[in-house]
Order: structure tokens, then C-alpha cells, then sequence
């Protein structure tokens, strides 16, 4: 675990230690606040939805640049704390003061990445606000290029934070190396395009009543398949073991109670480290949350974050819906102090969008193809697997299959029966006439079905080889 903060851990030297100590060295001069002298990065803020997201991505995908990084501002913020510890622990007679260290770790990062594109650039934690000043007066003597979106306009970057003061030399810095923008926009787009609502394909479901519980175990139970369901796993975090209380083998699936992720006390790496282990996250019984529980809405916000950023399918079982989730009175949002209830509005957003066919499909599509098709039994797909499976195959979401995303599938296929997706020409024409039935160039979504649907039909296509084990 990363050092406390005090006399004699890391952020203790930047506070100027604790305690009784020796003779103090003199102390360094205050490095002079870097001024700009190239290009200016860009801080884009506004309401949840509104595109910023979209745009920085926009931006990164096509900015002519070898040495960019695009990542969510948490998980930046954790690597450079792993990257403190890491040196900290490793320096010589430990003669390197922390502000030299901030100054190194910003040094190294920089030589990786000139274009950083931070995504939810928000301060939560003390242990970021006192380094942030150093670490980006770094990066921008050196020429760092920021572009970053966040909810909240620069001024009001943690907001109410424990000793705040230290935070505030960072703020006009921001301002002289980025342009700041409001967005302006009210609408918040995720909202309007969800999925269809049908019982069996949804992923947020409430109320959370009996028949709701019975429905996800139905649904992660379909996931496993065949497949082994794995018991009292453990992720591991910076060193802390993090309980899965059931996994499945077949899928990367795994089933928590929202009480192990927000009764604990998990953190930001910890929500990472489950996103990286498992593509689906099952949350059953999320319950209704006051600022009472302000410790489970915080965690269960920055678990939203991790899991939304990684795109992750989320299935969870919730007594109400997203926006009546979180209770607050018109009183307590005029009046609080808190960030999580400022913050709440994101979660609303993302939680929505997570429902959505687009959102969906693109988690579908980040998992490998044998580990997508192992979730499936082919000789009895369900309607939901179909949808499932028409989500991930149909990439760019025209409504049908171009021959590419056919190949795709049936490599797929190919894969999980023989190991390879060395799939022939001849082999590919005969499937795509097979599947083709209206000869027109496109696979429908019925021709789709209808091919899936007959396991028969898909065994003979790949010139009557048995598919017994896909």
C-alpha cells in the first residue's frame, strides 16, 4: 500500500514533515510558475452529455501525433502515484526531496506522452490536490499540450476540499495553458437513446422485486453456459485483495453485491483493477441512496466512472431508476457542500448511455472472439443472445451485415471449433450463400436469425464439420 501521509511518508516532505526532526535543510525556493510559449490545450466543461467526450475523442483520434494519450484523469492520477511510490521506495539513502520526485515522475511521463487528453478531469482526494501544481508545472515547461473535459469550470475544481489553499496556485496555471470553454449545452444526449425495453434485454433493471432478482441470475447464469462458475476469487489492486464473490470462466463475467463494491473501502485502482480483469460486471441490489450514505454514493460513483471509461456491460438489479437514485432534496443540492451530489448528475448520464445499443455493441466488441462466442450455447441461442450476438457483429450498427462483419462472424466461429480463423474463400462463398438468402449483398438481421437459429444449417456450412463444441 502506498505510504500515509505524515512526518515521514511521501507527502509528508511535500507538507514539510511532522513531528519532532532533525534540523531542517534549507529550503528550496519556490520554482517560478512556467509561462506559455507554444500552442494551448483546450479545457472544455459542461453538463453531462453534451459531447464533450465525444469531441476530445474526435480530437485525439485524428491529431497527427506519435507521443498522445488519452485516458481518464483518475487513472492518470493513480500512475502517477504507483510512479512516486515506485521511486520513493527506491531512491538511494533517500536523498531526493518529494517535490524532486513529483518533478521526475512528470519528467518520465512527459517523455511518453507531449498530448495529453484527460477525460473527467476532476480533484477529489488531498493526496492529488498538493502534487497537481508540481506535476503540471513539469509538464508544461517541457511543452505539454492538455485538452481535457470535465464537468466543472476551473474555479470550482475541488471545491470545498481539505485544505483547498494548496490546490489554488494550480488553478490560473490551468488557465494560462489552456483555453477554457463552456459548452453550453443543455441537452443531455445519452438520454435519448436507449435500447428498447424489453424485460429480457435489459441491463438496468428495476424495481428490484423478486422476479427482477430471479432475472439476473437467469441472465448471468446464461453467460456461464457450460461453463465453470468460479467462487471467492481475488483481483489484486496496488497490492490489496479485492473479494469476487462468483465469476464465470467461459464469459469474463463477474457477480458482485453492491455492498462489496460500496461498503468497502475501494478506491479508484480498485475499480480499475475489476475493469481490467472482466468485460461484464453483474451489481445486484443497488438500493436507494441518501447523503447518509454519502461514503457508498462516492464509491459507487467512481465505480460508474472506471466501468463506464473501460466500457464495460454492466447488469445490475436497482430499486429505482438511475435519476431517483440518489435522493436529494431541491434544499440539500442548493446548500451542500459535497461534490457527490454535484458529481450524481454523470453518474445519472452514464448509467444511461450504458443502456444504450450503441454503448453496448462497442463492449461487445471490445472482448475476444472466443471469449464472446463461449458464452454462447449454439445448438439453443435464446432471442437475447441473438441480440447479443447482432450487436457485436453488426460494428458499425447499419441495421445489416456487410460481408466483412459476416467474416468476422464466422471466423469467430471458426476459431472456437478449430483453434484458427484461416477461413477459406470457398468456404466463405458458401456460408455467404447459405446466409445471403435474398442474394442482395447484405445479411439482414432475419436472414441472421435464421441462420443462427438452425445449428444444423451453420454445421453444414463449414462443409458439414461438427460445431458440437461451440
Amino acid at each position: 500500500a502506498a505510504p500515509a501521509s505524515g512526518g515521514g511518508g511521501f507527502f509528508g516532505g511535500l507538507f514539510g514533515g511532522g513531528g519532532k526532526a532533525a534540523a531542517a535543510p534549507p529550503k528550496k525556493a519556490e520554482p517560478a510558475t512556467p509561462k506559455p510559449t507554444g500552442p494551448r490545450g483546450l479545457y472544455l466543461w459542461g453538463g453531462t452529455g453534451t459531447g464533450k467526450t465525444f469531441m476530445m475523442d474526435i480530437f485525439h483520434d485524428a491529431a497527427p501525433v506519435q507521443q498522445k494519450r488519452r485516458i481518464h484523469f483518475h487513472e492518470w492520477m493513480i500512475d502517477v502515484n504507483d510512479r512516486l511510490h515506485r521511486l520513493q521506495k527506491g531512491r538511494a539513502a533517500k536523498q531526493a526531496s518529494a517535490d524532486d520526485l513529483v518533478a521526475q515522475v512528470a519528467a518520465e511521463m512527459m517523455g511518453e506522452a507531449w498530448l495529453l487528453c484527460f477525460d473527467e478531469f476532476q480533484v477529489t482526494h488531498i493526496s492529488d490536490a498538493i502534487i497537481m501544481k508540481r506535476v503540471f508545472s513539469v509538464l508544461f515547461e517541457r511543452g505539454a499540450v492538455v485538452v481535457a473535459t470535465s464537468n466543472r469550470p476551473p474555479e470550482d475544481l475541488y471545491l470545498n476540499g481539505l485544505n483547498r489553499p494548496l490546490f489554488l496556485p494550480f488553478i490560473p496555471m490551468l488557465k494560462d495553458f489552456c483555453h477554457v470553454h463552456d459548452i453550453g449545452a443543455e441537452v443531455d444526449y445519452r438520454l435519448i437513446s436507449t435500447a428498447d425495453d424489453e424485460d429480457d434485454s435489459r441491463v438496468y433493471i428495476h424495481p428490484n422485486g423478486p422476479e427482477e432478482k430471479a432475472l439476473l441470475e437467469r441472465k448471468f447464469k446464461r453467460l456461464c453456459g457450460n461453463g465453470q462458475v468460479l467462487e471467492k476469487l481475488q483481483v489484486e489492486a496496488q497490492g490489496r485483495k479485492i473479494p469476487v464473490p462468483k465469476a464465470s470462466t467461459g464469459s469474463s463475467a463477474a457477480w458482485f453485491h453492491f455492498k462489496d463494491l460500496c461498503d468497502r473501502p475501494l478506491g479508484a485502482a480498485d475499480y480499475l483493477a475489476i475493469a481490467t480483469a472482466f468485460k461484464i460486471v453483474f451489481i445486484s441490489d443497488v438500493p436507494k441512496l441518501t447523503l447518509q450514505e454519502r461514503d457508498q454514493v462516492r464509491r459507487f460513483i467512481t465505480c460508474i466512472d472506471a466501468l463506464y471509461d473501460h466500457q464495460i456491460k454492466v447488469v445490475c438489479t436497482a430499486d429505482t431508476d438511475p435519476i431517483s437514485l440518489f435522493q436529494v432534496s431541491e434544499e440539500e443540492k442548493k446548500t451542500s457542500v459535497f461534490d457527490e451530489v454535484f458529481a450524481w448528475d454523470r453518474t445519472v448520464s452514464r448509467l444511461t448511455e450504458m443502456q444504450s445499443t450503441k454503448y453496448l455493441s462497442a463492449s461487445m466488441n471490445k472482448m475476444d472472439g472466443d471469449m464472446f462466442i463461449g458464452q454462447f450455447n449454439m445448438r439453443s441461442l435464446t432471442d437475447e443472445d441473438m441480440r447479443d450476438m447482432w450487436l457485436r457483429y453488426d460494428a458499425d450498427d447499419s441495421g445489416e451485415l456487410d460481408f466483412d462483419e459476416l467474416r468476422r462472424l464466422l471466423e469467430d466461429l471458426l476459431f472456437k471449433q478449430r483453434g484458427h480463423r484461416n477461413l477459406s474463400d470457398d468456404v466463405f462463398e458458401a456460408c455467404k450463400a447459405t446466409i445471403d438468402i435474398n442474394q442482395d449483398g447484405v445479411v439482414s438481421y432475419e436472414e441472421f436469425q435464421t441462420y443462427l437459429g438452425d445449428f444444423s444449417l451453420v454445421s453444414s456450412s463449414f462443409g458439414g464439420s461438427s460445431l458440437a463444441d461451440v
